[in-house]
């Protein structure tokens, strides 16, 4: 492997988190992972799935806005009421420190917004001692640079906890393949961009996590969810993906950091 290519994959490495809830009580199993994320700003600006995050919640965020009271002004925030909730963090390692040991620095969840749209989540995190001078982050990769057959990669938490229970595996896994189609077609316009179809491997836990090209290291994707077959059962190898510039737009990043 070569030297820029494997600084490449560190830095995606070192951007990519896990979405959990803590278990105080638990000393064996600090932390539950529900799915995966990624920084894009050195703030602490986390991406996610909005099925992630509502998995820390007993009310789905649709059902949360059917519930709420309106605002009283026609661009005013809405005040919703998630139920029971457990908080998020997003854990990031450190493997750099050490080479006898991994560090695992958890992160709070300071403020959140969800698109009602797209399953498309944004968490900010808190201010942390072990990043002084900010939080890893990847790029972002521009949509004329995305074509049909790239080399695309995926990196997250497979099956969350349990692929520790059963390998051993503690941070985050690669895997490798290609966008097979952007949805709706390879010529939309970004305005018109609904999904990326990918040729690839994932299962629960990985989603959230970014879909980059492996030429560059960028990202432009926000892995979601697999595709059922008509008689049942998930479809190896061909999952769905959000594409990130909705969650990117500057108003967007605004809102969450009010």
């Amino acid at each position: 492997m070569s030297e820029n290519r494997k600084n490449l994959l560190e830095k995606i490495k070192s951007a990519t988190v896990a979405i959990a809830y803590l278990n105080i009580a638990d000393s064996k199993v600090p932390f539950t992972i529900v799915g995966s994320g990624f920084c894009i700003d050195a703030s602490g600006v986390i991406i996610t799935c909005r099925h992630v995050l509502e998995a820390m919640m007993s009310k789905t965020i649709t059902e949360q806005i059917n519930e709420s009271k309106p605002s009283s002004t026609s661009n005013g925030p809405q005040s919703l009421s998630p139920g029971d909730v457990k908080q998020p963090h997003a854990i990031f390692y450190d493997i750099k420190r050490s080479r006898d040991q991994i560090f695992a620095i958890v992160a709070p969840m300071q403020n959140s917004i969800s698109k009602t749209d797209k399953d498309l989540a944004a968490l900010q995190l808190q201010d942390h001692a072990s990043f002084p001078n900010g939080y890893p982050f990847l790029e972002i990769e521009d949509y004329k640079d995305i074509s049909e057959g790239d080399d695309i990669g995926i990196c997250g938490f497979p099956l969350g906890n349990n692929l520790f229970d059963q390998l051993g595996t503690v941070t985050s896994s690669f895997t490798t393949g290609i966008l097979s189609s952007i949805i709706p077609a390879s010529n939309a316009r970004l305005s018109d961009l609904i999904g990326f179809q990918l040729n690839i491997t994932a299962t629960n836990g990985n989603s959230g996590g970014p879909v980059y090209s492996m030429n560059s290291g960028k990202v432009f994707g926000v892995l979601t969810l697999g595709v059922i077959h008509p008689a049942g059962g998930v479809v190896q190898g061909l999952v769905k993906a959000e594409p990130l510039y909705p969650v990117v737009e500057e108003d967007f990043i605004k809102k969450l950091k009010l």
